[in-house]
């Protein structure tokens, strides 16, 4: 991994900011695999992160990091610089003083870098309601946005007011309204990084919340795989059925290349079960896009984003139109 003395040099001068050069990603991503990026730029705030990619935006190719879920890192790194959010951006602000205190609905702000399932577990607690769906979804709050996580029926988009991004001109409040959703997607303005959503929520009694909170971990830890390195589901959901569906019904729980294996428990996950390569989970991908494809003329599309390099579909004649744009 190669960036020039230049930029380096200025990303260093700006205030707040840590740099790491030739930086392991594999340590970053819930999956474990992958190679260097060129840099890490650790932003401690808003101003040191609109510095940053003010520098950026003379052309240096650029992605911001989130809890790294939903990421794959190519075997070869990433020749362009990773940005990171500190632990500053871990907050939630608005909270009523007492659990099941309040009438009407209530607006929480919440810093990017904040866990989604941590968040969840603190509403539901104050006996707030709407994020009951996120319980146990990995990932940071801003990661969530971008990819409109999901689960159960809901999505992020139903309780998102507003959205602070932050580019290199600086940094404003935009409305949900405003922005584009979609299944697993929002698509935000080039070249903006979010620093902090507001949410809308609604009074409940917490003791029915945090009920419905258990619920739902209870469910997801039947069927999804717990104690593994995985990145979450490989693919989206196509129209009218389950994509872990799909592939199990094609025989391909338990197919391993390498250190890498389609769940047991769920199809539509991936699992690191040792020192898996990148390369080894792609080959995965490959074969369950093609086997679900021959079986039910469904073309998969990943709800992974694949840094550093191209998904091997991509100039094969069944791909249609690549990996979707999101970032984590």
């Amino acid at each position: 991994m190669t960036a020039s003395s230049d930029l380096i040099q200025a990303l260093r001068a700006v205030d707040g900011s840590r740099i790491w050069v030739d930086a392991p990603m594999a340590p970053f991503t819930t999956i474990g695999t992958g190679g260097k990026a060129a840099v890490m730029v650790t932003v401690v705030d808003t101003p040191a992160l609109v510095a940053t990619l003010k520098i950026l935006d003379g052309g240096a190719s650029w992605f911001c990091l989130g809890a790294g879920t939903d990421l794959l890192v190519a075997d070869e790194g990433y020749p362009g610089v990773v940005v990171k959010l500190d632990d500053s951006f871990h907050y939630v602000e608005g909270m009523p003083l007492e659990p099941d205190s309040v009438e009407g609905p209530v607006t929480v702000t919440v810093g990017a870098g904040t866990l989604l399932p941590r968040l969840a577990i603190v509403v539901g607690e104050a006996g707030l309601t709407g994020l009951e769906f996120a319980c146990g979804i990995p990932g940071s709050v801003g990661g969530a946005i971008a990819t409109n996580a999901g689960a159960y029926g809901s999505s992020m988009a139903e309780v998102v007011q507003e959205v602070e991004l932050a580019d290199g001109r600086g940094a404003s409040w935009m409305r949900a309204a405003d922005l584009t959703w979609s299944y697993r997607r929002c698509h935000l303005p080039a070249g903006a990084v979010i620093t902090a959503v507001r949410l809308t929520l609604t009074p409940g009694d917490s003791a029915e919340v945090m009920k419905h909170h258990r619920s739902i971990l209870q469910r997801r830890r039947r069927s999804h795989p717990q104690g593994v390195r995985t990145f979450g589901c490989a693919f989206m959901n196509p129209s009218g059925g389950g994509a872990g569906r799909l592939i199990d019904a094609a025989g391909l729980k338990g197919v391993r290349r390498g250190d890498a294996e389609i769940s047991r428990v769920h199809a539509n996950f991936l699992v690191n079960l040792g020192d898996a390569t990148t390369a080894d989970v792609l080959a995965l991908m490959h074969l369950m896009r093609q086997e679900v494809k021959r079986a039910n003329n469904v073309l998969l599309e990943p709800e992974v984003r694949l840094l550093g390099a191209r998904f091997p579909w991509d100039s094969s004649s069944d791909a249609s139109q690549g990996p979707p744009g999101i970032h984590e």
